[in-house]
């Protein structure tokens, strides 16, 4: 049986990073759309470090007639604008990669203190968490694919590494100075990528500090221990925020028609659009789900780790973890709402609830685990681990399925990336050719989710139109239907 185990184990992992690596793969066929043209056009006019300071112009000098507030996203926008569209390419494979990596190591410290979980069922549990997330993101192109979007992917990175820092320190035997002051800089960083972000960050760290203050003061070691590292990422999000509302660029609200939301409204409508949010996403994509909370409560039941069979679980202390679960995962859903509901009286767009599909996949999958270990601890072991082994194989039969569907997007992938090389290679000939209007074919991205900005630059109010045929240099770029 053991042996039926480890195989099953590796099976998963094995299929759950085919899934991960075609994803990545996907994305060496990507390239430069919608916002990504302005960000190089001031890259390529100005440097990366003076187009960072663009936070600080005001009016026709500032980036696209205002200035930019998420200055980490400018920073980051950079650094992939100096290895080219190669940067582009890489860019999917990096945020897999750092996400991965970053989960596996708030797990790891988790199962030190909670009972050595094997690092194999680690990593199949982690794999699955993001391939699930990325699988059935509210908008996957733009936060893995678009260098303008991905900032969102960036945020909930930036959350797992300030779990991983605080976990560490739990499970370690001693305060780390090394970690307390790489956590300032990850804070106030991944505070600068958006409002949504920031906001989503900042009630995250909040609820861990409220938890710290309490256990500090019972005189826990790990917490005692722990919360001066809390604190410190507490103070620097609420710099980041402080850079964000001061920034001149928050004088275009006050040019929106929508009159923003009174304030005594924001939290009333964050809580109920958070509840819709969960409630519609078990209605539209009932199976991934099911079938994510079932592999989970599966995975706990199978796992032979440490300390599992002398684990003191009961029904009341299982339903009581999983309720704090889900009212955190509430409480952050609504966060993720607070900024788009005061500013525009609606929920964020689908790549800003990608924010939210992560965290309440992630709540499921810890609901899920606390109940499968519940269920490993009082019901019989023999049929038990039977069961819970044919319903992980049955999950990463549906996980191959869903590969399979992956899949059948890479021509789509393949055949934009031919047209753009194609459109860019004769934009350049037409400019080497002393020409300052052109032509080009327009591709199409319907469905994608970001614009192909190649049309006539005297379309009024379209600033981001005008930036493909500044950054080439022309007078204008026309794209007309093939």
């Amino acid at each position: 049986m053991r042996q039926f185990n480890r195989w099953t184990i590796l099976l998963g992992i094995l299929v759950t990073f085919a899934g991960l690596a075609l994803l990545a793969y996907m994305g060496f066929y990507n390239r430069y759309w919608g916002d990504d043209w302005c960000y190089n056009r001031d890259f390529k006019d100005l440097g990366v470090w003076k187009t960072v300071n663009t936070y600080f112009l005001t009016g026709e000098q500032a980036h696209r007639g205002y200035s930019t507030n998420r200055y980490t996203l400018t920073l980051f926008s950079g650094l992939f604008y100096l290895a080219g569209v190669f940067g582009t390419q890489i860019m999917a494979t990096l945020i897999i990669m750092l996400w991965l990596a970053g989960m596996f190591w708030v797990i790891s410290n988790f199962s030190k203190m909670n009972g050595a979980i094997p690092k194999s069922v680690i990593l199949l549990g982690s794999a699955m968490l993001l391939y699930f997330n990325l699988y059935i993101s509210t908008q996957r192109f733009q936060v893995l694919y678009w260098q303008a979007g991905v900032h969102y992917s960036f945020t909930l990175i930036t959350a797992v590494y300030l779990l991983g820092i605080i976990t560490s320190q739990m499970a370690g035997g001693q305060e780390s100075k090394f970690f307390k002051v790489l956590i300032a800089p990850l804070a106030f960083l991944g505070g600068g990528l958006s409002e949504i972000g920031s906001v989503y960050l900042l009630a995250g760290i909040t609820l861990t500090l409220m938890v710290f203050w309490y256990l500090k003061r019972k005189q826990v070691d790990w917490a005692v221990r722990t919360f001066p590292t809390v604190l410190m990422a507490f103070v620097f999000l609420m710099l980041a925020m402080i850079a964000l509302i001061v920034s001149p660029s928050n004088s275009r609200y006050g040019d929106m028609s929508a009159k923003p939301t009174n304030l005594l409204l924001v939290p009333f409508l964050s809580f109920r659009y958070a509840a819709n949010f969960i409630i519609q996403s078990f209605k539209s994509l009932p199976v991934p789900h099911v079938v994510l909370i079932f592999f989970f409560a599966c995975l706990a039941m199978a796992a032979r780790f440490k300390l599992a069979e002398t684990l003191q679980v009961s029904i009341w202390k299982t339903t009581m973890i999983a309720s704090l679960t889900l009212i955190v995962v509430w409480l952050l859903i609504s966060a993720i709402q607070a900024p788009s509901v005061r500013f525009y009286s609606t929920p964020p767009d689908p790549r800003g609830q990608s924010l939210s599909r992560f965290t309440m996949l992630a709540g499921m999958a810890v609901i899920a685990w606390h109940y499968g270990q519940y269920f490993h601890a009082r019901l019989p072991k023999k049929w038990l681990h039977i069961l819970a082994l044919a319903g992980i194989l049955a999950s990463i039969a549906y996980t191959a399925r869903l590969i399979k569907t992956n899949y059948s997007e890479l021509p789509g992938f393949i055949h934009r990336a031919e047209l753009w090389d194609q459109r860019d290679a004769d934009i350049k000939e037409a400019k080497a050719q002393g020409l300052q209007l052109v032509e080009v074919i327009v591709i199409d991205m319907q469905g994608i989710g970001v614009q192909d900005i190649m049309r006539s630059r005297d379309m009024e109010k379209e600033s981001v139109i005008t930036c493909g045929s500044e950054y080439y240099g022309v007078e204008a770029i026309k794209a007309i239907s093939p």
